[in-house]
């Protein structure tokens, strides 16, 4: 994420504690590892609910010192023996871990000299100060580069837009309006939704709103399946998600708890004036309008609108669910 290696060595102990198959993918990806996997791999040695956790520390610590309890060490399966014991499955593996390096492109040098610090110390298994010198090279090498400044640069940009430096605001945001179910629009009401904001979602037609409906529901079923969310949190997230048509006579009556105007409609001013007209009819004085626009001055669009003060340009990245970028 930051363009250098989890050193300390941490490219020395992992491979050792879950095995190189399953290790590597964690150092070079940086993923998060779901505590039931963790468990499974033998990364932690037990799962507990969090209120018994200290509780449940403190015994174990304890048993380990009085010798009651035993560290298990997790054998190897015949899979991890062949591709960390057997010349042909090193060569298998290292194999495959260069295609997922060369999906890099190039970009990312700390990629490479990860798989150096993780493989030197399978070559020198009997030399672990070596190994720890050679991660050591390694992580110079990765903060000595352009890209690892960029990238600690974007990590610390994105921590700082995470702090409020501008006070408590005049009006909580709870309600936000997303004009324009389309696929910019639909993604803007996804993560609008899951952060806990009441959405309305409104298109021209049920048509129009149904196919933004089904991507956002699409997404949330798949983030279910690979339990980045749970049945609970996507259940939530549905029930905040609130559709409107212009032929719902009551969408201008919706419109009046908005807190926020997000309008992610074709790049035509005169279309964006009219939706401007359109929700002011509705919208309470506080009420916030945004563009998504890309290309359209922001003062232009402004014109169109009877409190211009109130007009910002927020301008999402596509795919949003994807894209942690803001403008």
């Amino acid at each position: 994420m930051i363009g250098l290696l989890p050193g300390w060595g941490g490219t020395q102990n992992l491979p050792k504690l879950v095995g190189y198959k399953e290790a590597v993918p964690l150092i070079l990806q940086g993923k998060e590892v779901r505590p039931d996997k963790a468990k499974k791999i033998g990364l932690v040695d037990l799962v507990v609910d969090p209120f018994a956790l200290e509780k449940t520390a403190i015994d174990h610590a304890r048993q380990l010192a009085d010798g009651s309890l035993k560290a298990k060490k997790k054998k190897k399966d015949w899979m991890r023996w062949f591709l960390e014991d057997t010349p042909p499955g090193r060569a298998m593996f290292w194999k495959e871990v260069d295609k997922g390096i060369a999906k890099g492109g190039g970009h990312y040098p700390a990629l490479d000299q990860i798989k150096s610090a993780i493989k030197y110390g399978q070559d020198n298994p009997s030399n672990a100060r070596k190994a720890l010198e050679h991660e050591a090279d390694c992580f110079v090498k990765c903060a000595e580069t352009d890209v690892s400044t960029a990238l600690i640069g974007l990590f610390d940009g994105m921590t700082a837009v995470k702090k409020n430096r501008f006070g408590k605001p005049e009006h909580k945001v709870k309600t936000v309006s997303v004009m324009g179910a389309g696929l910019m629009g639909a993604g803007i009401a996804q993560v609008s939704a899951e952060k806990g904001y009441r959405v309305l979602l409104k298109d021209r037609d049920m048509e129009g709103v149904g196919r933004g409906e089904a991507y956002i529901g699409g997404n949330w079923e798949k983030k279910a399946k690979k339990k980045r969310m749970t049945n609970h949190q996507k259940n939530v997230a549905e029930a905040n998600v609130v559709p409107l048509t212009d032929a719902d006579k009551m969408w201008g009556k919706h419109f009046e708890s908005a807190d926020m105007v997000i309008e992610a409609v074709f790049e035509d001013l005169d279309l964006k004036h009219k939706v401007i007209a359109q929700v002011e009819e509705h919208i309470p004085e506080h009420c916030v309008f945004a563009t998504n626009t890309s290309a359209i001055p922001i003062r232009d669009i402004a014109k169109g609108s009877k409190r211009p003060e109130n007009v910002i340009g927020m301008h999402y990245f596509s795919p949003v669910p994807n894209m942690k970028l803001l403008e």
